[in-house]
């Protein structure tokens, strides 16, 4: 049995000793400050609300400030939001503080309205308490990532002592290892187990590792398998029952990416989702609210410049302003896709030529509106009418979707979700022609990346970087 131990065992009790020590007060403190803050910002809002209308207050109770700061913390502490480790992932509690601080402005409205106590609710002093106190959590967070940073706090207030288990000798200098110390593990002793070959050895070897490990006081386990190594985890999970301390699995790539996958209960097992169906009806129904409240807003503040355009590319060439070209949507089905003409021909046959630089069939305000991408701005009209949506893989041609779903094997991957005005893959530099069949392999890569993973969060990154996007990459 080969042994890897890190530090001192000495030294490794009394730094447990200390954090262990100091963990529990310092989550104390978190809590208290969020509770603290919440009710500040409810009395903010209130004496800001009365500002605003020159009124001296009806001296109101903190009540519904009490009740939203209870509310918050409770839900928040059975999320698991304080546990120290969590700390340090700042887009998880950001995410978190946000939607158990709407949850819990929601209970309250719902409270007042059981209650029939609306009347003595200000809802302006509601709405500013909503925003000042959503502000302060999030600053919060920011606070918190900043403390946690200095080696003290994550020596004292972060780690968690714990020990590795595997079945062969690992590389630390690896991804999947490097990070445990700052993800807040603190590995005291390694074991490397072997494989059992049967003749009792390996028995008596991991009861002899459970019996050092009691001596060292951890905190948990942590066990390093790959999936060739699986049918051994039946083997050593019943040895492990006999420890109190919670055991985790540090699996390789393939199993990360099954066990990170949803399941459904079936007669006593489960059914891995392996390929995700299209979104669920809230979520169309989110990332559509998205679509019209910004297409529309859009369309309002830009008309002034599309009507600009639209007579600059009318004066510039003869031809329509507006370029109407089949496309495939959702589940492949067709629509016609609006741009501004910016070329001498309209091409939407069997053949169609994708635009090169300096090619001569772009007109000179078609070769600034591609620069800018104002050509797709009409396209807005398309989101609005359902076909297409702000986000999502970019439509192609159907020539070009006929000629690379028989070359790319997860091509018709991407019309299990509505085609985009802008996408994960352009954002990411895979944005005008792809004259490889490489190139296009990497873009539907990132296209059918985006439609496994969506989220309402990753459509608002993605739209964020849009922007950039059109600042500093070049098409044509």
């Amino acid at each position: 049995m080969a042994v890897a131990t890190y530090g001192s065992e000495g030294a490794g009790a009394l730094s447990s000793t200390r954090g262990t020590a100091l963990q529990r007060p310092f989550q104390i403190v978190i809590i208290a400050a969020d509770l603290l803050l919440i009710l500040l910002s409810y009395g903010a809002g209130a004496a800001l609300y009365n500002v605003a209308l020159a009124s001296t207050g009806d001296g109101a109770s903190m009540g519904a400030g009490l009740i939203v700061g209870v509310v918050f913390v409770a839900v928040a502490y059975s999320q698991d939001v304080y546990a120290t480790h969590r700390l340090l992932n700042l887009v998880w509690q950001l995410r978190k503080a946000v939607f158990i601080w709407l949850a819990s402005l929601t209970i309250l409205a719902m409270a007042a309205f059981l209650l029939k106590s609306t009347d003595n609710l200000s809802r302006g002093t509601v709405i500013i308490f909503a925003a000042i106190g959503g502000a302060g959590l999030i600053s919060l967070r920011f606070l918190w990532q900043f403390v946690l940073a200095t080696n003290y706090a994550r020596s004292r207030l972060v780690d968690r002592k714990v020990i590795l288990l595997s079945l062969k000798p690992l590389d630390f200098t690896s991804s999947r290892f490097k990070d445990l110390r700052r993800n807040g593990f603190d590995v005291m002793r390694h074991f490397v187990l072997g494989i059992d070959s049967g003749d009792g050895h390996w028995e008596r070897q991991i009861r002899d590792v459970i019996r050092q490990s009691r001596q060292a006081d951890v905190d948990e386990y942590l066990l390093a398998i790959d999936w060739n190594e699986l049918p051994m985890l039946r083997k050593i999970g019943p040895f492990l029952r006999a420890v109190p301390q919670p055991v985790r699995l540090l699996p390789d790539d393939s199993i990360a990416d099954l066990v990170s996958r949803p399941f459904l209960p079936v007669s006593g097992t489960v059914a891995v989702e392996i390929q995700r169906p299209p979104l669920s009806v809230f979520e169309r129904f989110q990332k559509r609210c998205l679509d019209v409240g910004v297409a529309l807003l859009a369309l309002v503040i830009l008309a002034p410049l599309l009507l600009t355009v639209a007579v600059l590319i009318k004066l510039g060439s003869p031809g329509a302003a507006i370029f109407r070209q089949s496309r495939r949507g959702f589940n492949g089905k067709p629509f016609e896709i609006w741009k501004f003409r910016t070329m001498t021909v309209c091409e939407d046959g069997q053949t169609i030529t994708q635009a090169t630089k300096r090619d001569a069939r772009v007109t000179k305000i078609g070769r600034f509106l591609r620069m800018t991408s104002i050509d797709e701005l009409p396209q807005l009209w398309n989101v609005l009418r359902g076909d297409m949506s702000l986000v999502g893989p970019r439509p192609h041609a159907l020539a070009h979707d006929n000629y690379y779903d028989e070359l790319i094997s997860k091509y018709v991957y991407r019309h299990h979700m509505k085609p985009g005005l802008t996408g994960w893959a352009q954002v990411n530099g895979f944005r005008g022609e792809t004259p490889t069949i490489d190139l296009m392999e990497k873009r539907v890569e990132y296209d059918v990346w985006y439609v496994s993973n969506w989220s309402i969060w990753l459509d608002l990154k993605i739209m964020a970087r849009t922007a950039s996007t059109v600042l500093f990459q070049e098409a044509y």
